[in-house]
């Protein structure tokens, strides 16, 4: 006699099984044998039930997308969902995908509320995974709690490091608060001339190889600009970028280290940029390097991503190479975009009317 089952729940070879449908494809989970009895059969369909129920927790849901999604995007990219993926997870610990409301988003946001660019951040952040949790089922589509709340206005940033204090973050970031040579200067203070001089982000940095480096200068293949004019920058060699190679290839005996351990630290046989055990230096890494030479010089608001800014602007401020180049250098496509990243970084100089 065929007994009254729940949904998706089959007897075969006198078992009980759950049948769940993946895409085309059927996932067939053993329940119990039926010899054991209906109770059995219940117990264990409830389990599985609950660890499903459970996929659409927020904690969850922020785990999955940095699995499925997050995870192939560069190493800064990386670094700031890890920490928007902490604030969500952590805000939103009881809240299953389907239970998260506009209110909600709204209360979320508010520490951020008088830091537009963190604000914004935190909204995108949210809005992302509240879109991986529609396609995953666990809301319904065009259901996004956070396009009901608006964007923060976002002034311009005019942050422009002069030269004098880009010295002193160099010298603070070779001696430490005790006065004594850091381990990592070195590496810091090339990873910085090289951003003045190139031009490029932090990630095209960090990931730059020695195969990039070629005769006719350094080939940078920016990551941003991949999936779109996938742009290609040559730029040419200068006295002082080649300067800043060689420290690289021939790097000074490590500080604090005496006798035979006295020696310097090894070269990456792939990564241009590298710690002191050879290995790639990643982007927490040198940002917390950077902060911490900025504090000790004393210089405020000052971000790495604003040496990308100085190096444009100051080619834009040379009369012979102009937005031209630096919309190369910066990997623009127009120059719109240029003159919308350096105009405001130092002011324009000009005549009295009489």
């Amino acid at each position: 006699m065929k007994r009254d089952l729940p949904p998706r729940v089959y007897e075969k070879n006198g078992s009980y099984y759950h049948v769940a449908a993946l895409g085309e494809k059927r996932k067939w989970t053993k329940l119990c044998r039926i010899k054991e009895g209906l109770s059995s059969m219940y117990l264990a369909l409830a389990k599985i039930e609950t660890d499903k129920a459970l996929d659409d927790m927020m904690p969850k849901v922020c785990a999955d997308w940095m699995k499925e999604i997050g995870s192939k995007h560069g190493k800064k990219s990386q670094a700031d969902h890890r920490t928007h993926n902490k604030a969500i997870s952590e805000a939103f610990l009881e809240f299953r995908a389907r239970d998260v409301t506009p209110p909600v988003v709204v209360e979320f946001l508010e520490p951020w509320d008088e830091q537009p660019r963190s604000y914004n951040a935190y909204r995108a952040a949210l809005r992302e995974r509240m879109r991986f949790a529609e396609v995953k089922g666990f809301r319904p589509a065009g259901s996004n709690p956070v396009d009901s709340v608006k964007t923060k206005k976002v002034k311009a940033r005019t942050r422009y490091i002069t030269d004098s204090e880009l010295r002193r973050i160099k010298v603070a970031a070779c001696y430490g608060d005790d006065g004594n040579r850091t381990r990592s200067g070195h590496t810091i203070c090339c990873l910085i001339d090289m951003a003045y001089l190139t031009g490029q982000r932090i990630s095209d940095l960090l990931g730059l190889e020695w195969t990039q480096i070629r005769k006719e200068g350094i080939l940078f293949e920016p990551s941003k600009t991949e999936d779109t004019t996938a742009v290609r920058i040559l730029i040419e060699w200068t006295p002082k970028l080649q300067a800043v190679i060689e420290r690289l290839r021939h790097p000074p005996p490590v500080p604090g280290r005496r006798g035979k351990a006295r020696k310097t630290k090894p070269v990456s046989m792939r990564y241009v940029f590298s710690t002191l055990k050879g290995e790639p230096y990643t982007y927490d890494g040198a940002s917390t390097a950077w902060t911490r030479a900025r504090e000790r010089a004393k210089v405020k608001n000052a971000h790495f991503h604003d040496l990308r800014a100085k190096a444009l602007t100051d080619i834009d401020g040379v009369s012979e190479r102009g937005i031209g180049q630096a919309q190369t250098m910066g990997g623009h496509s127009t120059q719109t975009q240029t003159a919308d990243y350096v105009r405001h970084k130092r002011a324009k100089k000009t005549g009295a009317t009489r």
